[in-house]
């Protein structure tokens, strides 16, 4: 099956930017001082994976791209596990894999050659954006990126409208018990 559904392709600087691109090190500017006359600014890189729209990418139909950071899983599982613990670990792992936990969605190794990763996920609570043309320039410098192919891209994209269409109510339906 894995022949048939591979989660990742390889695409050159000549495709169009699309959603399931993955681009590292980009630069994202933010306040650093205390908001009061204060105008100093950090300047941070992250890996991201881009959650607009195709289409809208490709027609323009957008000023800015939201972006959302990926990190690899080995590297960051302690801190969304929130301990050590091998049991707490293995246990976050499978609840990312089965798609509990609302703010992150999992994705697979990618064998692409060349670009070979572990296990990443995608952090959905914080997208960023930056503007359309800065993030095709980006693209573009990159004589290739790895691309998230479908389902597992569709996939992504509702993990991320999931994060943003709950809603609370005041009050549900209690549980049935007959």
């Amino acid at each position: 099956m894995e022949g048939e559904y591979p989660w990742y392709t390889l695409v050159t600087a000549a495709e169009p930017l699309a959603q399931g691109d993955i681009l590292h090190s980009v630069p994202f500017i933010s306040p650093a001082g205390d908001l009061r006359g204060d105008s100093r600014v950090d300047c941070e890189e992250y890996d991201v994976i881009v959650m607009s729209q195709s289409c809208d990418l490709i027609e323009q139909k957008v000023d800015s791209v939201i972006l959302s950071s990926i990190f690899s899983l080995d590297e960051h599982i302690t801190e969304i596990a929130r301990s050590d613990s091998k049991k707490a670990v293995v246990r976050t792992k499978n609840k990312l894999r089965k798609g509990e936990m609302i703010a992150y969605h999992l994705l697979d190794r990618c064998t692409v050659p060349g670009h070979e990763s572990g296990y990443i996920f995608v952090d959905l609570k914080n997208p960023r954006s930056l503007p359309l043309e800065f993030v095709q320039r980006l693209a573009a410098g990159l004589p290739y990126r790895v691309r998230l192919c479908p389902p597992y891209r569709e996939q992504l994209s509702q993990a991320f409208a999931r994060v943003f269409m709950r809603v609370g109510l005041p009050s549900t339906i209690p549980e049935f018990t007959e």
